[in-house]
């Protein structure tokens, strides 16, 4: 009879870690990430970890996928978690996101201003100053006669950030601002003299 008890015991304590186990394994966080800039996916790569958890590096990091959404797998119900988003040119930072039951789904955003934007785009176009941005590396590539021959050709200035560039996205929406101001004043026929490094031409 003791040993049939014992027995009962042994079987009610797995099925209780089956049972939790179970639990655990379906709750997650489910969620997007996108950019406070352009309201998308931020162009570099993101990296999500689970802060506070005690877990190996490997087990509390993640990364988002091509259109920003990641996943938070085996994680305690109604439990406040917080969540550090890291992606190049955006200061690290933190969410806090408390789970339910289930699947918690969230939408964070990464928080970000642009000293190169459609609007500073427009008063550099205004101003007789525009710039056409190039991310070049430690020796930036220096301009040939025939660069310019086309800066003093359509007023504007190749300008390389070398190995510093700000976020991919200020350097995109500027860009497409200045080609769609060159396009209208210009036509299309700049393109095919432009230097081939300019960022986001095609």
């Amino acid at each position: 009879m003791k040993k049939n008890l014992n027995i009962s015991k042994t079987l009610l304590k797995l099925t209780l870690i089956l049972v939790c186990g179970i639990s655990y394994s379906q709750v997650e966080i489910n969620g997007y990430v996108k950019s406070s800039i352009t309201d998308l996916r931020p162009i570099s790569d993101i990296y999500i970890e689970q802060l506070k958890s005690g877990k190996p590096v490997l087990e509390r990091m993640t990364m988002a996928d091509s259109t920003g959404f990641f996943r938070i797998e085996n994680l305690e119900p109604n439990k406040l978690y917080e969540i550090k988003l890291s992606a190049f040119g955006y200061k690290d930072q933190v969410f806090e996101i408390k789970t339910n039951d289930g699947i918690t789904n969230t939408t964070l955003t990464l928080e970000a201003g642009c000293e190169f934007s459609k609007e500073q785009a427009y008063t550099d176009w205004n101003n007789k100053k525009p710039k056409l941005l190039l991310v070049g590396s430690i020796a930036p590539t220096a301009n040939s006669p025939s660069d310019t021959k086309f800066e003093k050709k359509y007023g504007i200035e190749y300008f390389d950030f070398g190995c510093t560039p700000p976020i991919e996205e200020c350097i995109k929406i500027y860009n497409e601002r200045i080609f769609e101001l060159m396009d209208k004043k210009y036509g299309i026929k700049w393109r095919k003299k432009v230097r081939s490094d300019v960022e986001y031409l095609n």
